[in-house]
């Protein structure tokens, strides 16, 4: 693996031309490794030239493999041939893509030129072919070009992920998820591009808001004897009044019950947990929260937008403690603007004094509706090899608190395209996540911008809810007449 980086490419978005192929998904994707941050500019046109100025990269497909050449002002810097009998198409052009782009720029890549977002996914697939632990490494190592450490991290994760289907589907084979959302925020973050509002609405609206969502539950949900786990996320659904937060969670109780069923309340936000809150998700039989300052360095909080403290977390944690939710998580984030290993550092120090059955660390996307997207250039952000660094010593932290990965999934845009990655203490694990991330079973969504994932078999579609949460409301008050 080349450690070398490419942060001086930033400011020059390539030309990618494709010929005998139309993989356009595919090498923007390993070519944006190499180029992050930038725009895609790709032509299918058969006889188009190198530019004179900047990169230029010609991906073909031939009889016998695929080729793969790299210029730069007009002049070659780079090329590389491969070809496989047992690989598909597809996978031939990125890796020879990947490989010319490495000898001609070079990227910090742990990942190599394995774009999926869900590696373990492709791991079980493997595993189910009966192909073994180390054989899978091998594999994930060559051809794919993976570093050992993350080839044995998924392998890791996949097998957990195994042993939790028996789990989800334990009572049915049927088994779904249920996800409601609350698209409602105090602030809206640096890094975010979640559809939530940028202004809390009103009481008024978030009344109308949890009536729709009650109504489109019961009016969607056919049999209640299938939801295997329930997860209530946003946004922050802890900014409903409690009243609200009540009714909402009365309504799901009241529609499923809740023995047996996993359920989850994202409470997110420290600054919008208190007693009276954390008791209503008790009395309904919530079982898990998540509390995620994302950074315990001050300074990084008022800059990402954050409306809390440290000692907010602190007292949140230890309200949820007292008030006896069983489960708490706590996600923290690798590669915020400014920070070093030293940031993570101290955040699990921290995690280690509070021992939280359940962490998940997160790589930081830059997402294009993101305001950090926006202004990037005002925002000193880690380097790869810095954010590999944090990864592995939330990674050794976790281990010595006695918990294990068991989820993993990647996003585009990460630095180094690395991961985010759920760990818990056996038994602890959070089934919907695992579902939903592995795309084992039927997740059915509520709520505004909500999006239905029915999986049947390798089939998978998807429904789409109205993204704003106005047009939302409108649209379920004609539903229920």
């Amino acid at each position: 693996m080349i450690l070398r980086g490419c942060m001086d490419n930033i400011g020059k978005p390539p030309l990618c031309i494709l010929t005998g192929h139309c993989f356009v998904n595919e090498v923007q994707t390993i070519t944006q490794l190499f180029f992050p941050g930038e725009k895609f500019v790709s032509t299918l046109e058969e006889n188009a030239a190198p530019a004179s100025k900047g990169y230029t990269v010609v991906s073909s497909l031939v009889c016998d493999g695929s080729d793969a050449t790299v210029f730069f002002d007009g002049s070659k810097i780079g090329k590389h041939f491969y070809a496989s009998a047992e690989l598909g198409d597809k996978r031939v052009v990125m890796l020879a893509l990947y490989h010319a782009l490495q000898s001609a720029v070079g990227a910090f890549a742990p990942w190599g030129s394995l774009t999926g977002i869900r590696p373990s996914k492709l791991v079980r697939e493997w595993m189910g072919e009966g192909v073994g632990r180390e054989g899978i490494v091998r594999r994930l190592m060559d051809p794919y070009c993976v570093d050992e450490s993350k080839a044995r991290l998924a392998v890791e994760v996949a097998e957990a992920e195994a042993g939790l289907a028996d789990r989800i589907f334990r009572h049915s084979k049927k088994a779904i998820g249920l996800y409601v959302s609350v698209p409602f925020c105090p602030s809206r973050c640096l890094y975010c591009s979640f559809n939530t509002s940028h202004k809390l609405p009103d009481r008024d609206f978030m009344e109308l808001y949890v009536k729709a969502v009650v109504g489109e539950l019961r009016r969607r949900l056919e049999t209640a004897d299938d939801v295997s786990s329930v997860y209530i996320g946003g946004g922050t659904p802890t900014v409903l009044p409690d009243d609200l937060l009540d009714a909402l969670l009365f309504s799901v109780a009241d529609t499923l019950g809740t023995d047996r069923r996993e359920f989850t309340v994202e409470a997110g936000r420290p600054d919008t947990i208190t007693e009276s809150n954390l008791s209503i998700m008790k009395k309904h039989g919530v079982s898990r929260i998540s509390i995620n300052p994302q950074t315990l360095n001050e300074a990084t909080l008022e800059l990402i937008g954050r409306k809390h403290t440290i000692r907010d977390f602190y007292d949140a944690f230890a309200l949820a403690r007292e008030v006896g939710i069983p489960d708490i998580n706590v996600d923290l984030i690798a590669g915020l603007p400014g920070e070093t290993i030293r940031d993570m550092d101290v955040a699990m120090e921290a995690m280690a004094r509070l021992a939280p059955k359940n962490i998940t660390v997160h790589t930081l996307a830059v997402k294009r509706a993101s305001i950090l997207n926006e202004h990037r250039g005002r925002y000193a952000l880690p380097n790869p090899k810095t954010v590999w660094e944090m990864l592995e010593a939330a990674q050794k932290s976790c281990t010595m608190l006695g918990l294990k990965p068991y989820y993993l999934y990647r996003q585009k845009n990460m630095a180094g395209l690395f991961e985010n990655i759920g760990y818990s203490e056996p038994g602890r694990e959070c089934l919907y996540n695992v579902g939903m991330m592995g795309e084992m079973q039927t997740v059915i969504a509520i709520g505004a911008g909500a999006v239905t994932k029915h999986v049947v078999g390798d089939r998978i579609t998807r429904e789409f809810n109205a993204k704003d949460a106005m047009v939302y409301l409108e649209r379920e008050v004609c539903s229920n007449g």
